[in-house]
């Protein structure tokens, strides 16, 4: 199996991304959301064409005991995480700093929102 470019994907997606009209004006917190979108976008197409499916083993080099490790799918939770962002009911939240009501400046970590579970 020959090893495919993987910075040369990155690149094309980062050149596509830079070409975008209002690619410049965006703050850097709209530039990840750009760039979640497009990641999981095309993660979900990729895998919907050659009809792939998080947690099963492509390669087949494991044996019966072990777990299947293919698109980081390492657990079922892990599996739910993935399909969750695939299909935007999931989304990650970058650090980013904060005010509180009092005045006092904090920092909230990155994290993931289950949006099923908000509201």
């Amino acid at each position: 199996m020959s090893n495919f470019g993987y910075y040369s994907i990155k690149n094309a997606l980062s050149k596509a991304l830079e070409s975008l009209p209002d690619w410049k004006s965006l703050n850097p917190f709209e530039k990840g959301q750009q760039i979640d979108k497009s990641f999981k976008s095309i993660f979900k197409d990729l895998m919907k064409q050659f009809n792939m499916k998080p947690g099963v083993d492509y390669v087949d080099n494991l044996k019966d005991n072990e777990q299947s490790a293919d698109f980081v799918a390492l657990s079922q939770k892990a599996d739910d995480l993935i399909q969750g962002l695939l299909t935007g009911k999931i989304v990650a939240i970058s650090e980013y700093s904060k005010v509180s009501k009092l005045g006092n400046q904090f920092t909230v970590r990155a994290h993931f929102r289950d949006i099923r579970k908000s509201g």
